[in-house]
């Protein structure tokens, strides 16, 4: 009976059977679907490879090109189709990827050895990780070389035993080598494990300290504490990093104490909780930072001084330098005062002084009785011009006590509208032909003020509003006393302040562009915004020109205390 199939007419089939058959002999199970027919293969061979959980394909040297998977090939790998599966793929889809050199490495070992088998973590399309037992075999078909791919892919419990494998492989290999002490302890504080590192650390043989309570590494003196510590800590274990701010101390078999530093975390297995202490010798640390510190120290303490020495000699150099600018300031203001002084004084001076010559001359003309009213018109004049001087020295003569310090508040209670009615009855000989005042208060008139200083103000005031309003115009004064504060209001019909003015009315000699031929000394309202400052008062102007001006002054009167002499 012929051979279902020839060996001269399919090669390279019947090697791949060949070597598939060694794999089944190892126990592999076998469940044999409907047979697939391709025009690639005998179907028997497909339904054949198709039957095995094992991924197998073919990877032919020469090309480097995948001709041959199975049906297990691509399911474990989510592949739809063969030309999904290549080299550079495969590669790719490890947890830890291969290089192409670490692929042909694979390969020569395969072909020099017969096969190269590992133990691989792979990752599907979607990447999902699998374990799967990686077969390569070397064999040759028509003088062609090819490579046969077993994979053998784990089921869950041996994908986790060999997870867990590859963890403790991974876990001891850091433990092996770390440049720390690791320490793990149970619940009752007994140690169970120690790295290499512990034990040069500390001196022991790590069968002296297994088994040993975890103060055996502490002084002496830290136990009662370290003990309450630890209680709570595995009542509730939380991970602490290294140090927080504590200073501890771990002692050698030999005695020796030094600094550490530890870090702890801990975890349950079979129920129990158990600690892991990261130590670490921070003695060369410690001693730098003593250094360190030691030369700050003694570098602030140069520096302060240093500091303390040069900050003196710059207090002085500024306090010597503010007070030559004060001098050169108060000198400077000194001239310019003297400078204006001699300058309005010039201008100022010179009408009641020629007024009051000329008046003097006539009254000596004028002997008779007759001529009484005559003389008294002369009179009138001359105490007129007097008053004028009078008004411009007692300007300066304020102008300078201000700038001095010399004004000093002395607050007292009086009655406001019994106040304003006695200055309008001394000044009212002073206005200019039929001018009336109308004088009203609002509220309580009792205020507590320094009625001199209110007195200059309201006068100030009241003389520049005659002054630079017309013959028979109205002069309207207001207070209100309300929520204790006292507000003044002077209103004139005048010639009113334009915008720009308005905004040098407080400097000393300003005199406004359109009062040039008024006389005055520029100094009134300088010496009512000093007198209200004083009185912390707020000054504002309400004009506009031709139409008269109006000034409100707002004093706040529970800031002053009662003058207790008054």
């Amino acid at each position: 009976m012929a051979p279902i199939f020839s060996r001269h007419k399919y090669p390279f089939f019947v090697n791949l059977v060949i070597i598939l058959v060694y794999r089944l002999k190892r126990g592999v199970r076998m469940q044999v679907p409907p047979v697939n027919m391709d025009n690639t293969m005998p179907g028997f061979l497909s339904a054949f490879c198709d039957s095995v959980k094992e991924g197998a394909a073919v990877l032919e040297q020469r090309s480097q090109n995948i001709i041959f998977c199975n049906r297990s090939w691509l399911e474990i790998f989510g592949f739809d189709s063969i030309h999904e599966s290549t080299v550079v793929q495969l590669c790719k889809l490890r947890k830890m990827p291969l290089t192409m050199t670490e692929w042909q490495n694979s390969l020569a070992i395969a072909e020099q050895q017969g096969v190269f088998t590992e133990q691989v973590q792979y990752l599907s399309k979607k990447g999902d990780p699998f374990w799967g037992e990686l077969t390569i075999r070397a064999f040759k078909s028509n003088g062609s070389d090819y490579y046969l791919f077993v994979i053998d892919p784990a089921n869950k419990a041996k994908q986790e035993e060999q997870q867990i494998a590859w963890d403790k492989q991974r876990s001891n290999a850091l433990l092996e080598h770390a440049s720390m002490g690791i320490i793990e302890t149970n619940e009752k504080a007994e140690i169970v494990n120690v790295n290499p590192f512990v034990l040069k650390l500390f001196g022991y043989e790590k069968n002296e300290l297994l088994k040993k309570k975890i103060e055996l590494l502490i002084p002496v003196r830290f136990h009662s504490k370290h003990i309450k510590n630890r209680e709570d800590y595995i009542q509730h274990p939380r991970n602490r990093p290294m140090g927080v701010g504590m200073d501890l101390y771990a002692i050698k078999k030999d005695g020796t104490e030094y600094p550490v530093e530890v870090s702890l975390s801990s975890y349950h297995y079979n129920g129990n909780k158990n600690v892991i202490a990261f130590v670490s010798d921070i003695s060369i640390r410690k001693q730098a930072e003593t250094e360190i510190k030691k030369l700050n120290d003694d570098l602030e303490d140069t520096v302060e001084l240093r500091t303390h020495e040069l900050t003196h000699a710059i207090d002085q150099l500024k306090l010597s330098k503010e007070e030559l600018s004060r001098s050169l300031e108060k000198e400077k203001e000194l001239n310019d005062l003297k400078t204006k002084f001699v300058s309005m004084a010039s201008h100022e001076f010179r009408t009641p002084l020629s007024t009051v010559l000329s008046s003097a001359y006539l009254l000596q003309k004028y002997t008779t009785t007759d001529e009484q009213q005559k003389r008294e018109k002369h009179l009138q004049r001359i105490i007129s011009s007097v008053n004028m001087l009078t008004d411009i020295l007692n300007d300066f003569l304020s102008v300078g006590k201000i700038e001095e310090g010399k004004i000093h508040v002395r607050a007292a209670e009086f009655d406001i509208r019994e106040f304003i009615d006695s200055v309008i009855e001394e000044i009212q000989n002073n206005f200019r032909k039929r001018q009336k005042i109308q004088y009203d208060h609002q509220g309580n008139t009792k205020v507590i003020l320094d009625a001199s200083l209110l007195k200059h103000i309201v006068l100030n005031l009241v003389s520049n509003a005659s002054k630079f309003s017309p013959e028979a115009s109205i002069i309207e004064i207001k207070t209100e006393s309300k929520n204790g504060e006292l507000t003044l209001s002077v209103k004139d019909q005048g010639i009113g302040i334009s915008p720009e003015d308005q905004k040098h009315l407080m400097e000393r000699f300003f005199r406004g562009t359109n009062a040039t031929n008024i006389q005055g000394t520029g100094l009134g309202l300088h010496i009512v915004a000093k007198y209200a400052e004083l009185l912390n008062g707020t000054i504002k102007c309400k004009s506009e020109l031709n139409k008269g001006t109006e000034f409100l002054i707002t004093f706040e009167e529970n800031q002053h205390e009662k003058d207790p002499s008054h």
